[in-house]
């Protein structure tokens, strides 16, 4: 694992979030690679995150660019363990793994919305000293994380990833509901990712869903599983690429998983009812790969 500051991976895109918006996951470089602001339901490429429980699982934006570099790269066996973190973070970065550069085979991790960068301070916060991912805060909106990857990764030579991932949610003074303990797991591949004539704001995409009118209308939407979030310690969950489905694409194609060999997104995204907000505290660690 190396580490990289937040500047220098600010010029690279974030891997995605579910189907309603979700962690820029698109591959290749871009001018603004931080997640994109959720949005409502529908598809799009990564960045904004969706509400679990909808089956929806699309993905937001996270910049615009004029190009994309939409090389595959491929893992290999030596890259099986994709984040343990086991290695000291400095302050101010955040782990990564493999590569950095477009063309190459690696990513890193995000969170949305980045209460550091929230006009109120109200958002999720990640630390990682305790050589865990520990992410902790308050959902008032759609809101998650995810890992994002440099480029379209064929990860085909796996049979999926797994982690392991606990903590609770409570309520706060506004009475908002405390949803179930849950994440919408998210892997977005080209085929589900929305093109770049579709994209809102003119996003340049990997993706090659066109949707039927427009990028959030629910046409295009990535494989998503839902995952239950057990209190501590950390339990482990086992995900083979078939086990996310209700992937969808025009004209006629429903229920699909993903393709494992053009992966340009792998998020969660955290319940949201539209109101009300309550106060998370998760902690995720030894994500990897598993043999098929």
């Amino acid at each position: 694992m190396f580490v990289k500051t937040i500047a220098t991976i600010a010029r690279f895109p974030l891997l995605v979030l579910p189907v309603v918006l979700a962690a820029s996951l698109d591959c290749g470089s871009s001018s603004s690679n931080s997640p994109g602001t959720a949005g409502s339901g529908g598809s799009g490429t990564a960045g904004h995150a969706g509400t679990t429980g909808t089956g929806g699982t699309s993905t937001g934006t996270g910049g615009t660019s004029s190009t994309k570099d939409c090389t595959v790269a491929a893992a290999t066996a030596a890259d099986m363990n994709i984040l343990d973190f086991n290695t000291a973070v400095a302050a101010g970065s955040t782990p990564s793994f493999g590569g950095y550069m477009a063309g190459t085979y690696g990513g890193g991790v995000y969170i949305y919305p980045d209460a550091a960068k929230e006009a109120d301070g109200v958002g999720l916060t990640s630390t990682f000293d305790g050589m865990t991912w520990h992410i902790t805060g308050t959902v008032k909106t759609y809101s998650g994380f995810g890992l994002y990857l440099t480029s379209v990764t064929d990860a085909s030579m796996f049979g999926g990833f797994q982690f392991d991932i606990g903590g609770t949610f409570t309520a706060i003074a506004d009475g908002g509901a405390v949803p179930t303990a849950t994440a919408t797991l998210t892997i977005t591949d080209v085929a589900h990712a929305v093109d770049s004539l579709h994209t809102t704001n003119g996003d340049m995409t990997c993706g090659t869903c066109a949707p039927l009118s427009s990028e959030f209308d629910g046409s295009c939407g990535a494989p998503s599983k839902p995952i239950t979030i057990t209190a501590l310690p950390p339990t482990t969950q086992t995900i083979h690429w078939n086990d996310l489905m209700n992937g969808k694409r025009p004209p006629q194609f429903s229920n699909e998983s993903p393709n494992p060999m053009s992966l340009t997104a792998i998020a969660w995204a955290l319940p949201w009812a539209g109101a009300g907000s309550y106060m998370v505290d998760l902690t995720i660690d030894n994500i990897k790969y598993i043999t098929p």
